[in-house]
């Protein structure tokens, strides 16, 4: 089979002509990724603006018929419209940038698809050390899956602690404020609930620990990914390239049970794209 037989079939869709040339992939690879990366940072800061920056917004204005005796007509209609407004128009945008993300990350997986293809076409043969060298080549699949695992429950766990931190400073300027004014009394009281049950999650969750492991599994693979071709570290001592790649294709084995053995620990079960 081919590499242009190979490409058409995965891509039936159309995103890669049948007859695209490895460099060509390689580019379109490289500017597929630095569009992704963007994307994720508007993503980030349009997440930002729709719910702590909104909630900010709520709480001003349910300052305004709080903390005012008698707010002015005007500033009482911004209070209501804004918060509601900004709600509406940061939830469109982030919806239809979350897709946008989506069709971006799709398409970077199928041209690395496509560039894997062509690798393994031209290893070919039905031998053990061809399996073996394949192997490798799906390698940089699992190490990306790993690392976005990773920058999800890392997003997740900074999420939480930015909520617990920024709740926990709301909650005490609000009971300062409540000595004085006694209707502040709900608000402290629902700002120590957005408190509790952010430390709570966040402690039940463990996404530090998962993030952390999937970093560290990640990272591990990536260098015995390198290390067998290049022939250092523990592969040094190879002469035959075939008792190399045996040695590599165990080792990786070996770190993703590792890796499912430290989830397991933490209460959390290993998905199915990250079985052994």
């Amino acid at each position: 089979m081919s590499s242009t037989q190979v490409t058409t079939g995965i891509l039936g869709g159309g995103v890669i002509s049948g007859d695209s040339h490895p460099d060509d992939l390689r580019r379109r690879v490289g500017e597929r990724s630095e569009q992704l990366h963007r994307s994720r940072l508007v993503q980030r800061l349009l997440a930002a603006w729709t719910f702590p920056g909104n909630l900010v917004l709520l709480v001003l204005g349910v300052g305004c018929f709080t903390w005012l005796r008698t707010p002015p007509v005007w500033l009482l209609v911004l209070a209501v419209l804004l918060p509601l407004a900004s709600s509406a128009a940061s939830s469109r945008v982030l919806y239809n940038q979350h897709f946008r993300v989506r069709s971006l990350g799709m398409e970077l997986r199928e041209l690395r698809r496509a560039q894997r293809e062509h690798q393994l076409d031209d290893l070919g043969g039905d031998d053990l050390l061809a399996a073996h060298k394949r192997y490798r080549a799906e390698l940089p699949d699992t190490i990306e899956r790993y690392r976005c695992e990773s920058r999800g429950h890392r997003h997740k766990h900074n999420v939480l602690q930015g909520m617990t931190i920024a709740g926990a400073i709301v909650t005490s300027v609000v009971v300062a404020v409540s000595v004085s004014v006694v209707e502040a009394r709900w608000l402290a009281v629902g700002a120590s609930l957005v408190v509790a049950i952010s430390a709570a999650f966040g402690g039940y969750a463990k996404y530090r620990e998962r993030s952390l492991n999937l970093q560290q599994t990640a990272d591990a693979l990536e260098r015995e990914y390198h290390s067998v071709e290049l022939r250092v570290g523990r592969y040094r001592r190879f002469e035959d390239e075939r008792a190399a790649y045996a040695e590599f294709a165990h080792e990786v084995e070996s770190l993703r049970e590792e890796h499912t053995r430290r989830l397991q620990q933490t209460g959390h079960v290993a998905g199915p794209e990250f079985a052994v």
